[in-house]
């Protein structure tokens, strides 16, 4: 069987990986899964969606959770659901429901998750002491993150200095960070069916207006927009004291951080809130039926316990289901880290990641124009109705 996998994060993980298929290839005489690694999740969507359309589609593919509308648009891949329900009636219990949901659509369970995450906050705690007189001086705690939005603005004014800014939220996967910030604030962008776009809802402009006023009214991040991938490396070199991205970036910023780094959920406005991200597992339609048989037996053995609580703790994702923080290695590694389970325990507050058919056009228009939103090169206002405009284009 050919798998197709991404690499979403920093981080050698393509090793993990083929170490893991090794481990299931070993174990099992009458099936070899050969790996494949496709790119990032752009990438690895339109490989798939090349090799799909030339008749030669993998057996099985990781494909980001907001994609799984588009390849049953294409009728790519078959749903996961007669396979469910042949396992034990409690199958799917261990599994987070926020992790689950993606892939629940239409009466079917399409995906299964592998590599999820949600956002998180990272600060840098030496610059929070280094600051602690300033910051008691506004009514503000050095020893924790900020809580609200109200917050983050006053803690990053102070720690703002000539050579760092106080905070950074990066480009490339910004899309996901503002989701999170319309959940915050008591909205969403896109109805649960990908049919609807809510970009010009008054809850959703007032998080653009927030985002706009960071970097020009408050000057406390770059109106030059960071990269996603790039971000991390700003953080580690002290460029911010904080910082937005992936529970997946845990690894490269706690190896590579000379300071003390804490990790927290995202600041609040009317409430917390989290887009969950990451891929699931898609298993293919114009593939043998023992070929698919054979990728379940490979989802499983990806997804059990043991091998989640493994992937978890080499990559920084979030284990996609309970029972795997208590295997004893997982167990050991959260109590050694109490960070891994930031994301973890902020799942209580998460939604399904936005989707829809032609995801990869939207999130093109949204990440293209909140990047002019953070340049300072259209206005709060100018940027949602654009935005939703067309997405209404894609959406039509």
């Amino acid at each position: 069987m050919t798998f197709y996998y991404p690499v979403g994060v920093a981080g050698d993980l393509a090793a993990v990986v083929d170490d893991m298929t090794d481990e299931f290839n070993e174990k099992h005489d009458n099936i070899t899964v050969q790996p494949v690694y496709s790119g990032d999740y752009d990438d690895t969507m339109q490989r798939v969606q090349t090799a799909v359309m030339g008749g030669d589609p993998p057996d099985l593919a990781v494909v980001e959770i907001s994609e799984a509308h588009s390849l049953i648009e294409m009728d790519a891949t078959i749903p996961l659901t007669e396979f469910i329900e042949e396992e034990e009636e409690d199958f799917l219990d261990p599994y987070y429901d926020a992790f689950l949901a993606n892939g629940n659509l239409y009466g079917e369970q399409w995906t299964m998750p592998f590599q999820r995450s949600t956002p998180v906050f990272y600060y840098n705690k030496d610059h929070f002491a280094e600051k602690s007189e300033e910051l008691e001086a506004e009514g503000l705690d050095p020893n924790r993150a900020p809580e609200t939005w109200d917050e983050l603005v006053e803690y990053a004014e102070v720690l703002t200095t000539e050579d760092r800014w106080g905070l950074i939220i990066p480009g490339g996967w910004n899309d996901w960070i503002f989701e999170a910030f319309a959940y915050q604030n008591d909205a969403q962008l896109l109805d649960d069916e990908g049919s609807e776009a809510y970009f010009t809802d008054e809850n959703v402009l007032e998080a653009a207006e927030f985002w706009y006023d960071l970097a020009h009214e408050y000057e406390v991040m770059p109106d030059e927009v960071r990269t996603w991938a790039g971000s991390p490396t700003d953080f580690v070199g002290e460029a911010s004291s904080m910082l937005y991205n992936s529970t997946g970036a845990l690894p490269p910023i706690f190896d590579g951080a000379d300071f003390e780094v804490g990790v927290d959920f995202m600041p609040r406005n009317e409430t917390y809130g989290a887009a969950v991200g990451g891929g699931d597992f898609h298993v293919f339609q114009d593939i043998p039926e023992e070929n698919q048989e054979a990728a379940w037996e490979f989802i499983k053995f990806m997804t059990s316990p043991e091998n989640a609580a493994d992937w978890s703790v080499e990559s920084g994702y979030v284990a996609v289901r309970e029972d795997a923080y208590e295997v004893p290695e997982m167990v050991e590694h959260v109590e050694e880290n109490p960070a891994r389970a930031v994301a973890r325990d902020q799942l209580e507050y998460a939604h399904p990641k936005m989707g829809a058919v032609g995801y990869q056009q939207i999130r093109e228009v949204t990440t293209d124009y909140l990047d002019e939103l953070m340049e300072g090169n259209i206005s709060p206002e100018e940027a949602m109705e654009t935005i939703q405009m067309e997405v209404e284009g894609v959406l039509r």
